[in-house]
């Protein structure tokens, strides 16, 4: 019976599998910008794919598809994505957490768990929600998204915040001597990973800020806003970011007419430029040392699975946007740069991701102990048998949660000009033969969203927004 057993294990095992494998087809399509494939693909994940992970496909389809030009498509998603959020974690920010969960992730792989996002992408739903309602023009909705923005922010701190001292204190009650170990660690492979992600973050980068969403927020109330209470909306998210790039001349000026507590300002035309693909989780395996332990632990070392951040730097880096009447020509500046946004959610929440692959660890170990000492009275076979198999179950359930909004850009740039007189613009990317006319609409303010998922495939003209 127990041979039986551990035979229908090793068949399960042979069916485990990680993110990346699960998605393969999808991210493919994704990378060469097929984007009907990718839609195809993305849609066949929400309906047939792992309903742990339902609310990041939802995210994948729901941007795919904005891309595409199905807003319609892409709103629906993304409301399944804020119905799924709910469920989770409701108004009160009380989590439906399960026992079975939690005996998945712990003895299993933290991928087991289901998927509920990460702050900066919830900050990003509701501002690609908050632009399809004002594609479709419903300005109203669009306002109640902007404001969710905010409110994402704060309540996934609280959440991870909470997560994280639970986190702390299971260590305790299991000899685990976090900060210790840290402050002990030297020259380690573990440490040194640390260090790289945590010296790309600028020091003065404030925590969980995302800029476009915030100069969204901004020119909302500037361009469209109507009194008083709009105004002082803009002028507190633009001295936010006259803090963040003070060198900015479009930014300042923006700041400098929310001062003035009025939309009186000429026609005005700003084009946003999504560029490339936003860093990707790997794994990577460690021994934790000694220190980690506690003198009354009988682990000297423990193997864990943690991610670590690869940046993808093939993309097409800049663009230049021409006008006619007046004769103009500018380049587009950074506004987003989601190397560092995601770098640095990274580095502030990778103790909670390393207290969870701990315990995982340890559990397992315990498990192996178990399995191996209740056959000691067995045959020299089937010990064998139930020590190599435990152990090729805790090596095959050891792996990172390599999860993540793949679909999400690497930076996304803006530039500003004065509306054109004859409404048309063209934009040429920078280092490439790309070259673009759009026709502008007749309106006091114009937004043009552009789309390059790398440097060998041509923008997506994602659509227009008017004020």
């Amino acid at each position: 019976m127990k041979l039986i057993f551990f035979f229908l294990i090793f068949a399960f095992l042979g069916c485990v599998s990680n993110h990346y494998d699960r998605t393969e087809k999808f991210i493919f399509s994704w990378k060469i910008g097929d984007l009907e494939s990718a839609v195809e693909e993305a849609e066949e994940l929400t309906e047939k794919g792992s309903k742990r992970d339902r609310l990041l496909y939802w995210l994948e389809e729901g941007s795919i598809k904005r891309i595409k030009g199905d807003i319609v498509g892409s709103v629906s998603s993304f409301q399944k994505v804020g119905e799924e959020y709910d469920r989770w974690f409701g108004i009160h920010l009380k989590s439906e957490k399960r026992i079975s969960e939690e005996f998945l992730a712990n003895l299993g792989s933290t991928e087991w768990k289901p998927y509920k996002s990460r702050i900066f992408e919830r900050v990003m739903l509701r501002y690609y929600q908050a632009l399809n309602y004002l594609q479709l023009g419903d300005k109203g909705r669009a306002r109640a998204e902007i404001f969710k923005i905010r409110q994402a922010i704060e309540d996934s701190k609280q959440i991870w915040e909470k997560e994280l001292s639970i986190a702390k204190e299971q260590m305790k009650k299991k000899g685990i001597e976090l900060e210790k170990g840290m402050t002990a660690l030297k020259n380690n492979s573990f440490l040194n990973e640390l260090k790289r992600t945590n010296n790309f973050i600028p020091k003065d980068f404030p925590a969980f800020v995302n800029p476009a969403a915030l100069y969204l927020e901004a020119l909302f109330f500037l361009r469209g806003g109507s009194q008083k209470d709009d105004f002082e909306k803009a002028f507190f998210s633009l001295r936010q970011l006259a803090m963040i790039y003070p060198n900015n001349e479009w930014i300042i000026e923006d700041y400098q007419i929310a001062q003035s507590m009025t939309n009186n300002t000429e026609p005005a035309t700003y084009i946003f430029f999504e560029t490339g693909r936003v860093p990707t989780r790997l794994e990577k395996r460690f021994d934790l040392p000694i220190v980690f332990f506690s003198s009354r632990s009988r682990i000297p070392y423990l193997g864990i699975a943690m991610p670590v951040l690869k940046f993808n730097d093939q993309y097409l880096k800049d663009i230049s946007v021409s006008i006619n009447s007046p004769s103009l020509s500018v380049r587009s500046k950074i506004l987003a740069d989601f190397d560092i946004i995601v770098s640095q959610e990274f580095d502030r929440f990778y103790s909670l991701e390393l207290t969870r692959s701990i315990s995982g660890a340890i559990s397992k170990a315990g498990l192996q102990y178990l399995s191996t000492n209740s056959v000691r009275s067995e045959s020299e076979l089937l010990r064998s048998v139930i020590g190599v198999s435990s152990g090729l179950i805790a090596h095959a359930t050891t792996r990172a949660d390599l999860r993540s909004w793949s679909t999400l850009p690497k930076e996304i740039r803006f530039c500003k000009l004065p509306t054109p007189k004859d409404k048309k613009l063209v934009v040429h990317g920078v280092g490439t033969s790309f070259i673009q006319e759009i026709s502008l609409k007749p309106a006091k303010t114009n937004f043009v969203f552009l789309r390059s998922i790398s440097s060998h495939i041509q923008p997506f003209v994602v659509g227009q927004i008017c004020f």
